[in-house]
């Protein structure tokens, strides 16, 4: 009889355990498709409650096709950084950290530009014309934003082998469980002309 009811005892448990495990991975789903639902693209992941500041910036709003572009950024706070690039060709790809810059960690105050004025490379507007975006997304935390096998290298920067609504995702999912003051983000658009 004792036997009997601890099966049972266990059984229940065990149901019990199934029954949570079912409901917890219905939730983490709900909430991964909420997110999903809300963002297209970068432009979409906003946060008007961070706690510091990442100013982006160029030299100049407009670029002709083949110009060299610099960016540059700063932060009131030390951080860890990731820049991205849009090009008008839809090709995605991670220019901050980079070949020169191989930790995203950043320091408060400092100015950052990508290319270094060392570099012996260049960003350039490849065109065709229309708008490109650059967006930079600070955490104070490690968070990976982008999974290491989405990316292959391009030269001195990472290329990205997703989409930019499939790679918005991801970031915006990656960023769900992070304080919303601990998160920042800034962008650029440039007019790339002919």
């Amino acid at each position: 009889m004792a036997m009997r009811k601890l099966a049972v005892i266990s059984l229940v448990i065990v149901l019990a355990l199934d029954v949570f495990t079912i409901y917890a991975q219905h939730v983490t789903v709900e909430k991964q498709i909420k997110v999903e639902e809300k963002v297209e693209n970068l432009q979409d992941i906003k946060n008007p409650k961070a706690e510091f500041k990442v100013e982006l910036w160029t030299n100049k709003d407009t670029y002709k096709v083949g110009k060299e572009i610099v960016f540059y950024f700063r932060t009131n706070k030390d951080y860890r950084l990731t820049l991205i690039n849009v090009g008008t060709s839809g090709k995605t790809q991670i220019i901050f950290p980079n070949k020169y810059y191989k930790d995203e960690l950043v320091k408060a105050g400092k100015v950052y530009c990508v290319p270094p004025e060392e570099a012996r490379w260049f960003f350039k507007a490849e065109g065709p014309a229309g708008i490109e975006l650059v967006k930079a997304i600070a955490t104070l935390e490690k968070v990976a934003l982008v999974d290491k096998e989405d990316l292959k290298p391009a030269g001195e920067v990472q290329e990205v082998k997703k989409s930019q609504s499939e790679l918005a995702k991801d970031i915006a999912i990656a960023l769900k469980p992070v304080n919303e003051k601990r998160w920042a983000e800034a962008e650029k658009i440039i007019n790339v002309a002919e």
